[in-house]
């Protein structure tokens, strides 16, 4: 099997790993195929627009639909099958298999309905719902997560110094006395929502971790820096009937998921 990982992804890999990188990129080929052989599947084309794994289409004996998924070291591949058993095919596609030897996991297909663009807050909401269930144990802190982001924003330059040390400070004060924890998806932005037209909205491609759920609804708000940001504060907020304590705290995170990209 010849090396079928995408230029871009490819190049990500490679950067964030140096030569472990490269070595874990040379090793999907034989990754691929000890899976395809595993759980005898037909394997098609990759699916590109990740950075953190290799993806491609697959399809079982029986002929069902599938995505084989290989997260590299730097994607916390064990968390996302963690996550995907806690969500059980609810509001995230149903983990089939999963090999950690290989570093690989079987997912049902998710196949778009309409573009993920036309969400609304009342389908964005009802997904938030889903998702936010009790953390599994040993799940990362959200607080972690975010330092982390920020310090990458740092040493990248994608943030002043001025909006950098208000970040932290709000940080620190959604810290502070934060609710209870919940399962959050941690990078729950349009890219990784997909409207089925078979089962609905669904999640794919989580950064899982345990924390204040107003973050999930914060990347849905600011994630790209898309416009028409302060409607969605609005009909999120209303939609999922927040008080004035939790619409500050929806406002701070907001403000940090801007700071960090």
């Amino acid at each position: 099997m010849g090396e079928v990982v995408h230029p871009g992804y490819r190049a990500f890999v490679a950067r964030i790993g140096g030569e472990a990188g490269h070595a874990w990129i040379a090793s999907v080929p034989a990754r691929l195929q000890a899976a395809a052989e595993r759980w005898r599947l037909e394997l098609g084309p990759e699916l590109p627009g990740g950075l953190l794994a290799c993806v491609v289409e697959a399809t079982t004996a029986d002929g069902g639909e599938a995505v084989l998924k290989l997260p590299s070291p730097w994607a916390c591949g064990g968390d996302e099958v963690r996550a995907l058993r806690a969500w059980a095919g609810h509001g995230a596609p149903v983990l089939l298999a999963d090999d950690a030897e290989l570093g690989a996991l079987l997912l049902e297909r998710i196949r778009p309905g309409e573009h993920p663009d036309a969400l609304q807050a009342e389908a964005v909401a009802s997904l938030l719902r889903l998702l936010h269930v009790r953390p599994f144990e040993g799940a990362p802190p959200l607080g972690a997560i975010v330092a982390r982001r920020l310090a990458t924003a740092e040493a990248e330059g994608r943030a002043t110094p001025q909006r950098l040390a208000w970040a932290r400070t709000a940080l620190g004060r959604l810290e502070h006395a934060p609710p209870p924890p919940s399962l959050v998806h941690g990078d729950f932005d349009e890219r990784n929502l997909l409207t089925c037209a078979r089962r609905g909205v669904c999640a794919i491609d989580p950064f899982p971790c345990a924390g204040d759920p107003l973050y999930d609804a914060a990347y849905w708000v600011h994630g790209n820096g898309r416009p028409g940001r302060r409607a969605r504060f609005d009909a999120l907020a209303a939609v999922l009937g927040l008080d004035a304590g939790e619409r500050a705290r929806l406002r701070d995170w907001c403000g940090v998921v801007a700071v960090h990209g």
